[in-house]
């Protein structure tokens, strides 16, 4: 059995976008999803799609519980769409060189619900009007610029010792093999 999202029975604490909650992240500039709305929590949607990311790459199936699986879904094809990125460069990126990538995927342009070529298109319905769909591409946007970021600090560890001689081994290090393993998983079967 699937992971699902623990906001799922959030729908009344944070607003409903497309179908989809507009959970706060824990950022220092939240965007969309202001830090007034944030409950404290020390997990936050991003934080939840990196941790079920594996887990739920071994499942065929999914059954939607809420509107927040529908975010973890989104999340978890984002992230498969960041590893794949990144096992496809031959030699696999430095920290540095990945980060860029990240950052460049996070930004491209992305379909939104309702547009043609949404991973998500038969489950999150098309934004209501200009306001909803300016709220969800800046709240998606967020989302995966954070999860290219938490992302970063899995695939790329920092060693514990802090010397300055080590910044330059971090920079260069590889990828954890255990993370990019999943870079040709499809997540029900779809791609990000």
């Amino acid at each position: 059995m699937a992971y699902h999202s623990r906001f799922n029975d959030s729908a009344d604490r944070y607003r409903v976008c497309c179908g989809c909650l507009i959970v706060p992240l824990n950022v220092p500039n939240s965007g969309s999803a202001t830090p007034e709305d944030a409950d404290g929590a020390t997990l936050d949607p991003v934080d939840e799609a990196i941790e079920l990311f594996r887990p739920n790459s071994l499942f065929r199936s999914f059954d939607i519980r809420g509107p927040g699986d529908k975010l973890l879904i989104y999340l978890i094809l984002f992230i498969n769409s960041c590893l794949r990125r990144l096992a496809e460069r031959k030699p696999v990126p430095n920290r540095e060189e990945a980060r860029t990538l990240l950052f460049a995927l996070a930004h491209d342009r992305f379909p939104l619900p309702g547009h043609a070529g949404f991973p998500l298109g038969a489950l999150m319905l098309p934004p209501a009007n200009k306001e909803e769909e300016e709220v969800m591409r800046g709240y998606l946007r967020q989302c995966r610029e954070e999860a290219g970021r938490r992302l970063l600090d899995r695939l790329y560890p920092v060693p514990c010792s802090g010397s300055a001689s080590n910044e330059g081994a971090v920079a260069a290090a590889v990828p954890n093999k255990h993370w990019l393993a999943f870079a040709n998983r499809r997540f029900l079967d779809k791609a990000g």
